[in-house]
């Protein structure tokens, strides 16, 4: 009955059931802890720490000078995740910081800052970044600090990860978040690349090998434009990174590594290292499989599939005239 009067309607049988396997609802309930009831109800039982205490702090792993300002919140979930962040640093927060962050919607994110300032520290620099204060009760103000706290978290996780010391005050507080941010996603993705070039080269370095040979095959430009192979397995991955499509997977790599079909790059004669279109070619039959350049689309799509058709038939003459020239050769070679 207590329940059922602050939390409105409730299916009795639930709450009984979730009564039995956790007597300890009735002393939440008779706390105004309405809302951590509700997610037991639903056997949202990640928000209990110690599920055998029969206190309300070691149950939900708060501080026991917490549990007022909780009941103030009615058991608010986010309120209650940041108590329990801050019992687990063992740190001591007043009920500001506590409500500020808990705005934030950070969580365990948070952690990673913590390690290195304090949370007012913490909740200054993101308050400084967003330009706009908390308790607003603005949703548009909420908004703005939610999404900047989680780009100067993702800023500082991506300093750790690549080996900055942040205890350097340079690197903990950059002029301007969003810049710095940008700046580290670039910078992450160089690695990332470089290792995967590393790494495709190693396991498939065939296509290395035969670049010459097929170069000296398949080549082939005019005033316009150029065609030729891929020098590497790193090529073709920065290939399709740089046009966003899917030509750098191991399956392209692995069929151009042992011969069963080529990747082939159309550039543009005036600008040779700049991605344009990318050609999958059956080597055997030297059909063309696919071409596609960014996002997958195809550019000057009429001018660019003329010019394949002509290089192909160009490609298969070349090929069945030198055929003839290596078959009269054997016959001469018989006859003498």
């Amino acid at each position: 009955k207590d329940f059922q009067q602050a939390a409105g309607e409730i299916k009795p049988v639930e709450y009984i059931e979730r009564y039995i396997q956790i007597p300890q609802i009735e002393m939440l309930v008779k706390l105004g802890l309405i809302k951590i009831v509700d997610k037991l109800i639903q056997c949202r039982y990640g928000i209990v720490t110690n599920i055998y205490a029969q206190r309300p702090d070691i149950f939900l792993g708060i501080r026991k000078e917490q549990v007022k300002l909780l009941r103030k919140y009615k058991g608010d979930e986010k309120i209650l995740s940041v108590m329990q962040l801050e019992k687990k640093m063992e740190q001591i927060w007043t009920n500001e910081e506590v409500e500020h962050l808990a705005e934030l919607e950070l969580s365990s994110r948070a952690s990673i800052a913590l390690e290195y300032m304090s949370v007012q520290k913490l909740l200054n620099r993101v308050e400084k970044y967003a330009g706009c204060g908390y308790g607003t009760m603005c949703s548009s103000a909420t908004s703005r600090l939610k999404q900047t706290a989680v780009t100067y978290i993702d800023y500082l996780n991506m300093r750790k990860e690549q080996g900055y010391d942040l205890n350097n005050a340079i690197y903990q507080a950059p002029r301007n978040i969003r810049s710095a941010h940008a700046k580290m996603v670039t910078e992450c993705n160089k690695r990332d690349e470089d290792k995967r070039i590393q790494e495709v080269n190693a396991r498939f370095p065939l296509i290395k090998r035969q670049y010459r040979k097929l170069r000296s095959k398949f080549y082939f430009e005019d005033e316009d434009l150029l065609i030729r192979p891929a020098r590497n397995a790193g090529e073709i991955v920065m290939e399709g990174r740089t046009l966003h499509h899917c030509v750098g997977g191991d399956g392209y790599l692995k069929k151009h590594d042992n011969g069963t079909s080529i990747i082939l790059f159309l550039r543009n004669v005036a600008d040779q290292e700049t991605p344009y279109v990318t050609v999958e070619m059956e080597m055997k039959s030297l059909d063309i499989r696919q071409w596609y350049g960014a996002y997958d689309n195809k550019p000057d799509k009429e001018r660019i599939q003329k010019w394949l058709n002509h290089y192909i038939t160009r490609l298969k003459c070349s090929g069945a005239a030198a055929g003839e020239k290596v078959e009269i050769q054997e016959k001469i070679r018989i006859y003498a």
